[in-house]
């Protein structure tokens, strides 16, 4: 759900828009199930609706909608229940775990027009980012290389509409965590109409016979953009059905990449 907020939130000054877009991301090996998704977005300001349409990501029917960027509710209509997530909370839990960055390089290329996406002329923009993250599991310090490469074409016909105002609005108290946040989020002008993201995650040291060795592991990530418009949505679309209940624990939502559960979380 956090990847959906830095995805999606958007913060413009125009009229509201809705957009249509797919979204997919593949794992080199089988530990990460791949994850597609088929979604619509509306966009009022501060308040988005973003509804699942297809895909295995989360269910089709189902809807997250937001009226300030950090507070997130999921609906499902099908069983009548909502559950909440805090964004905000989740970006400052980034920052309190004891993760370390290094040695950030950024290289950003502007490669000229682009082609026309969802009947709207784009602009690509490229973005390289190299450091190395050193996560302590276990009290077992786990070090990788990554290197990240960020294709977007994007247009500025809907004025400020941007995705990143909403990550780039949110501090996770690590300075150099939040300095690869604001590389990531602000560097391309514009709405990406497509997105290519390719991540390849190099193991640089771990301890020998460790069970948390890792391998060389390269994530990709693409999303586009299929049909853009401006509308007047109704406020009950950002708004909690009258009749829907709050979701106990054990019925909120998973994705198939939540690997991992805690009770209680």
């Amino acid at each position: 759900m956090l990847g959906l907020a830095l995805t999606l939130i958007a913060l413009p000054s125009i009229a509201a828009i809705q957009y249509d877009y797919t979204q997919k991301s593949v794992t080199e090996d089988a530990v990460v199930p791949t994850t597609d998704l088929v979604a619509r977005a509306t966009v009022d300001g501060t308040r988005t609706r973003v509804e699942f349409i297809g895909g295995n990501l989360y269910p089709p029917g189902t809807y997250v909608i937001s009226n300030d960027g950090s507070h997130l509710v999921f609906v499902d209509p099908g069983k009548r229940w909502y559950t909440e997530f805090n964004a905000a909370g989740a970006v400052s839990a980034i920052g309190a775990n004891n993760i370390k960055i290094d040695n950030i390089r950024s290289d950003t290329k502007d490669l000229g027009d682009g082609p026309l996406i969802a009947n709207t002329p784009t602009h690509h923009y490229q973005l390289t980012v190299d450091y190395e993250v050193t996560l302590t599991m276990r009290q077992i310090p786990l070090k990788q290389s990554v290197h990240t490469v960020i294709d977007n074409w994007m247009t500025t016909k809907y004025g400020d509409l941007t995705p990143n105002e909403f990550a780039s609005g949110m501090s996770t108290g690590n300075t150099e965590v939040d300095r690869l946040l604001d590389l990531e989020t602000t560097k391309a002008v514009g709405f990406p109409l497509r997105q290519t993201v390719t991540i390849r995650l190099t193991p640089i040291s771990s301890a020998v016979n460790s069970q948390l060795r890792m391998s060389q592991r390269t994530v990709i990530r693409e999303m586009q953009v299929s049909a853009i418009r401006e509308l007047e949505p109704k406020a009950t679309d950002f708004a909690i059905p009258a009749g829907f209940t709050r979701a106990d624990v054990g019925e909120r939502p998973k994705t198939q990449t939540q690997v991992l559960t805690f009770d209680g979380k």
